[in-house]
């Protein structure tokens, strides 16, 4: 005898309906901002992010050097 629910095969939980429910029932409890995205970011959306900080970083930087050299 075990003392865990028994849950149905895989196949029963189709993930993306379920993701979809969990983060409707966060949003209404007010976990999750509305406007978060329902899926994370992808590694490719990760990786262009912070390519985007890093150029930002560097804007920054050259422009501070700049002022201060005037």
């Amino acid at each position: 005898m075990t003392t865990h629910a028994q849950l149905p095969p895989h196949a029963f939980w189709p993930l993306a309906k379920c993701r979809e429910q969990a983060v409707r029932l966060g949003r209404y409890l007010g976990l999750i901002p509305q406007q978060a995205p329902a899926l994370p970011p992808t590694r490719r959306q990760q990786l262009l992010a912070a390519q985007d900080r890093r150029r930002a970083e560097q804007r920054r930087a050259a422009e501070l050097a700049r002022s201060r050299r005037h």
